[in-house]
């Protein structure tokens, strides 16, 4: 694995802190308004078909797969 890893890199049950958000503007304020920026701990709930689910601060969320590949981890 490389040292930054997209989210959907990330198996299961996993624990990751947000390094870096590569998308637009209007994207990472949704993400911000869902509570995942920057140095935020995200747990990943789940991540095989579909879009991936993670726990922010006791609150789960779903993700598109292509958002998500832009979280860096």
């Amino acid at each position: 694995m490389s040292q930054n890893d997209s989210l959907i890199d990330k198996p299961e049950n996993a624990v990751a802190t947000v390094k870096v958000i590569k998308a637009g503007f209007k994207a990472i304020r949704f993400l911000a308004d869902l509570g995942i920026h920057e140095g935020e701990k995200i747990r990943i709930v789940k991540n095989d078909i579909g879009p991936v689910i993670v726990e922010v601060k006791g609150t789960r969320v779903a993700i598109g797969r292509g958002l998500a590949g832009k979280i860096e981890v």
